[in-house]
């Protein structure tokens, strides 16, 4: 069992079961996205992430040494570029996003996730920001091998890579 109230980061570190913490997050994000967003006046969505990163390129306020090595051979301007060319269409349903889901903001007590802090970029949006935020984290801390466990505990039979990399290209520029 958990320790009470940790953060997820902290139970990788004191070697809670990974893949049981795999499942509780992917199930925690999708309980995160169910809750019903009719009047959020907080727009999270695609159009607003790329109005942020072209507002933040513009301002000259995006240091691309601090994009991930992936990226790191684009300047801010080629990276907005091409995320501005591969937008993904809008999703049909809009879900409560958190903007910035990673193991540290997830609070896990009794072996659930119980809160998320930090929600600061939270608001109406595509689900695709927070599996890409999440699962970018995933990779860093444990591994790529985090990712199946992860979107299968969501409930993704099919993740749409292409909205996944786009999400974390447009937060290369917004974070």
């Amino acid at each position: 069992m958990a320790p009470v109230a940790s953060t997820a980061l902290e139970l990788t570190r004191i070697g809670f079961d990974v893949v049981e913490l795999l499942t509780l997050l992917g199930a925690g994000l999708r309980e995160l996205h169910s809750v019903p967003v009719e009047g959020c006046p907080f727009d999270a969505g695609n159009e607003a992430l790329l109005d942020r990163a072209e507002h933040a390129v513009a301002a000259d306020a995006v240091d691309g040494s601090r994009f991930d090595r992936a990226y790191q051979r684009s300047t801010p301007a080629e990276l907005l570029d091409i995320v501005t060319s591969s937008r993904p269409t809008d999703p049909d349903v809009s879900v409560l996003v958190h903007g910035a889901a990673c193991l540290e903001v997830v609070r896990v007590d009794g072996g659930r996730v119980i809160g998320w802090s930090s929600l600061a970029r939270s608001g109406r949006g595509d689900a695709y920001r927070d599996l890409a935020t999440m699962a970018t984290d995933l990779v860093a801390v444990i591994g790529p091998e985090a990712l199946g466990p992860f979107i299968d505990a969501y409930g993704l039979e099919h993740p749409d890579v292409l909205r996944l990399d786009w999400h974390v290209m447009v937060d290369q520029l917004v974070r």
